[in-house]
């Protein structure tokens, strides 16, 4: 059916066309005084490029209103990434047993305003690993303080560093 439809118009097209070259028809335009005499070949062909430079006009401002929530969606996009990369960041180097560098990238997640309970977690089971009790104390208990619907891990947390790994 599409090709129907394709096939019909480009027949009127080509008819349109063969007519319009065959015609020598004018158009008179009358707007006191002036008056302007276009050949009807000349005002179809001005007549189409006004139509597509309108439809360009209202599609770039169209894109123009849109553009806000498009800078809003990019912004949103790279901070996740960014979150993403250090969250990774973070993790490798706890796994790895390099705790130092471990709690320096959670703290740096942190001051850029990660808003997961995770970063102060790690980086207070990195302090533990380091012998550092009393940063460690401080991580938990700021993850207490701003992350409360969180309380699982953090309690998960504090009881291993202060008990040890439970034995099964």
């Amino acid at each position: 059916m599409k090709y129907l439809i394709s096939i019909l118009l480009l027949f009127a097209a080509a008819v349109a066309l063969g007519t319009m070259l065959q015609n020598t028809a004018y158009v008179l335009l009358v707007y006191p005084p002036y008056r302007i005499e276009l050949s009807l070949k000349l005002f179809a062909v001005l007549l189409l490029l006004a139509l597509v430079l309108g439809h360009w006009l209202l599609q770039l401002l169209s894109d123009t209103t849109k553009l806000p929530a498009v800078v809003q969606k990019m912004r949103l996009e790279r901070a996740q990434s960014n979150s993403r990369k250090l969250l990774d960041v973070t993790l490798r180097a706890f796994f790895e047993g390099r705790y130092q560098d471990a709690e320096k990238a959670a703290v740096r997640a942190i001051k850029h305003g990660e808003s997961s309970v995770i970063y102060p977690i790690i980086a207070a089971r990195a302090a533990h690993e380091l012998g550092e009790s009393g940063r460690r104390d401080e991580y938990l208990s700021k993850a207490g303080r701003e992350f409360q619907g969180d309380a699982t891990m953090r309690l998960l947390s504090d009881a291993r560093s202060r008990f040890g790994q439970p034995k099964l």
